[in-house]
């Protein structure tokens, strides 16, 4: 196929209007809500101890260092939805893509990837999470919403969980088409025009002509039209996923006092003060 063709033939169909324009940079958070702060002043007791097996020879150190522990995993994969918003407001912007490993479609591709496998990986952690507060005693690999719901799931959490894997029944559709099936995303709308030019530019020589709406080939506008649209994906599922956390913390937070203040009431290791401040 000669570099300088795009499209033998262009549709007569009006294409929408490209939209360009960056969306203000979001930043998830993951680690404000007080429950977290409760638990990682809670989680010094560790400092008390030489070793785990040491430290969970008593109950209440044990189940406040497992909860930490379990916090921490889920806040970090919660940060990490942040390495997918570096890659959509990349600042400074790249403006010679000859210089990097992969092409602007490319650039798109592992964006995708990285957001879609971290952002469904969230509930799992969560779900690892609500198994140690309410101490289920499921394995990991057995840590599923059913699993969770036959050990006995209080009802307001799991309604709240229900509601969670509903929200994100479409990303997880897409990561299963992803890595089973092989299937990607598009990007603007012509990808075929935008794949070539990318990878005919940035990794050749350049590539003029027209896409399938017959507007002149612009790598550039195709790039930052990709960018917005995964932009808006990501602000519209991060928003949503923030606030199904906190919810999620406030129902976790009194089963966790429920179960920790019995333990530190019978706690002989002389490290409880403070311990038995309850949730405000």
């Amino acid at each position: 196929m000669s570099k300088k063709a795009a499209s033998a033939h262009w549709t007569d169909e009006k294409p929408k209007r490209r939209q360009t324009r960056f969306l203000k940079r979001f930043i998830v958070s993951s680690d404000s809500h007080s429950f977290i702060g409760r638990l990682y002043d809670l989680g010094i007791v560790s400092m008390h101890f030489d070793s785990y097996d040491e430290l969970a020879k008593y109950p209440d150190c044990k189940y406040v260092v497992d909860t930490v522990s379990r916090v921490e995993a889920l806040t970090r994969r919660v940060e990490s939805l942040n390495l997918a918003g570096n890659m959509l407001w990349p600042e400074p912007f790249p403006d010679n893509f000859k210089k990097l490993p992969i092409t602007r479609y490319e650039w798109l591709t592992v964006t995708a990837d990285l957001f879609i496998i971290r952002y469904v990986s969230v509930i799992d952690c969560a779900l690892l999470l609500i198994n140690q507060v309410l101490d289920a005693g499921l394995a990991d690999r057995d840590c599923t919403y059913s699993r969770l719901k036959r050990a006995g799931l209080p009802d307001a959490i799991s309604s709240h969980l229900k509601a969670m894997l509903d929200a994100q029944q479409s990303i997880r559709d897409e990561r299963n088409m992803r890595i089973h099936h092989g299937l990607e995303r598009s990007f603007t709308d012509d990808d075929v025009t935008f794949k070539l030019a990318s990878s005919f530019t940035d990794r050749g020589s350049g590539m003029t002509g027209f896409d399938y709406y017959g507007r002149p080939i612009n790598l550039d506008i195709s790039f930052k039209e990709g960018l917005v649209w995964m932009q808006k994906d990501f602000v519209r599922h991060a928003n949503v996923l923030q606030d199904q956390l906190d919810a999620l913390y406030d129902l976790l937070w009194p089963e966790f006092e429920d179960r920790f203040g019995p333990l530190v009431a019978v706690a002989n290791h002389g490290l409880n003060a403070g311990a038995r401040r309850s949730r405000t």
